[in-house]
């Protein structure tokens, strides 16, 4: 699995960080959006998506999701792209 921690947008200043990455067991691209955490608590997470098999399998799915929260440069674009064409092709890999 990779995961990549991006800085929001500036005027998002009502997020702490935007993660985006593969994850090699559910076969799907993913991101998580975290809130401001409140005083001693964990951020909240504002959204998640990716987190079942196969559901975002296309990059500009994902960045599509990804737009409105955080930029993703053309070289993370390529590295997450890299990320997916590593993975295994075994069991429960569609091809």
């Amino acid at each position: 699995m990779s995961r990549y921690s991006l800085k929001p947008l500036p005027d998002r200043a009502d997020l702490f960080e935007v993660a985006v990455g593969w994850d090699v067991g559910l076969y799907t691209y993913f991101v998580t959006v975290f809130g401001t955490p409140a005083d001693d608590c964990d951020p909240e997470v504002l959204l998640w998506r990716g987190s079942s098999f196969c559901e975002i399998r296309d990059l500009g799915a994902l960045l599509g999701f990804v737009r409105e929260f955080a930029e993703v440069s053309p070289e993370l674009a390529n590295r997450l792209e890299s990320d997916k064409r590593a993975s295994p092709q075994g069991l429960g890999n569609p091809v």
